[in-house]
């Protein structure tokens, strides 16, 4: 069985910054009608939208769970030879409680993360190679139910 076909109970979990720009507000409405689309297609089997901080400070105790969450999709992106770079990034800013130049962990407005019978197997936005798989490619792999989540089906080369 390869990591991307399906087993069983699949859950969608669509996660949102906390504050959007408009336009990402009205995308994250049309990401959702499709989520309750494939749910109603029982092409999944159930879907959440959650919201993340934009950025967290890399040692801050508080956003346990916003890191362990990057780090399960670090961890499923080496394991499949791609990158969640540029979407996801680490730069160094001040802190503006301290003054002190510290790593923050900066999410993308919009990601898409894919459960198979609790294991994760997929993260969009993410790049393979030059090409870039967007979360509307990752929904689209979700309809076509081809089970090939990480493929090669509607990517768009990065620029440089």
């Amino acid at each position: 069985m390869t990591p991307t076909e399906r087993r069983g109970d699949r859950r969608v979990a669509l996660h949102l910054r906390e504050t959007l720009p408009e336009p990402a507000a009205r995308q994250r409405d049309r990401l959702a009608d499709r989520l309750r689309a494939l749910e109603a297609a029982e092409q999944i089997d159930y879907f959440e939208v959650r919201t993340c901080p934009k950025r967290i400070r890399s040692e801050a105790p508080d956003a346990v769970a916003a890191r362990d969450r990057y780090l399960s999709f670090a961890q499923w992106a080496r394991d499949r030879g791609v990158r969640l770079r540029p979407f996801f990034a680490t730069r160094e800013c001040y802190a503006a409680d301290t003054g002190e130049l510290c790593d923050w962990l900066v999410f993308p407005a919009i990601t898409l993360a894919v459960y198979d019978e609790g294991d994760l197997v997929a993260v969009y936005p993410h790049a393979d190679g030059e090409e870039y798989r967007s979360v509307a490619d990752g929904l689209s792999a979700l309809a076509g139910g081809s089970g090939d989540l990480v493929g090669d089906h509607g990517s768009v080369a990065l620029a440089d």
